[in-house]
């Protein structure tokens, strides 16, 4: 009897009898970096939520001053804790706009929302909740205003300056 039978075969059936090629190894690593990678992508990120939600208010606040630029006539951003709209004045009062640009939103699910400026309270909100700020057909807004928006520890903020200024700061 024979105790080792492996030391007759040739070097390279002798490799595969005891395993994985290096290169084989190598493409299993790199597959799973590639699955590992795909889903930390996946994964959400509630800042980057809040960041678009404040990107998309910016914009379309931006919007409703170009509109009462265009239009001579005044529209307004309504901001509460739980979203925003717009109105346009017109017929005696303010209105829901005709512009598809001006549709209003909800912020991200669990965001808090406060605001500073002139009409706002020690505790950062306005009486009611909500804040009208009206850009008139110069594209002037009726007052500063700085809508801060936190969720999970990471902040936004929308500042409007009276000259109709809009931007847009992230924190972490």
């Amino acid at each position: 009897m024979d105790r080792h039978p492996n030391l007759r075969l040739p070097a390279a059936q002798l490799a595969r009898a005891n395993g994985f090629s290096l290169i084989e190894l190598l493409v299993a690593l790199f597959v799973l970096a590639l699955l590992a990678s795909a889903a930390v992508l996946a994964l959400p990120d509630s800042g980057s939520d809040l960041r678009r939600g404040a990107e998309r208010f910016a914009a379309r606040t931006g919007a409703a001053r170009d509109e009462a630029i265009v239009t001579s006539r005044p529209v307004s951003v309504v901001v509460g804790p739980a979203g925003y709209y717009f109105e346009t004045r017109g017929d005696g009062g303010w209105q829901p706009p005709d512009a598809q640009s001006l549709q209003g939103g909800d912020w991200p699910s669990g965001t808090a929302v406060s605001q500073s400026g002139a009409e706002a309270t020690a505790d950062g909100m306005v009486a009611g909740g909500n804040r009208r700020i009206v850009f008139d057909s110069l594209g002037l807004a009726s007052e500063e205003a700085r809508i801060h928006l936190s969720r999970e520890g990471h902040d936004a903020t929308v500042s409007i300056a009276r000259n109709g200024d809009i931007r847009t700061e992230t924190g972490r």
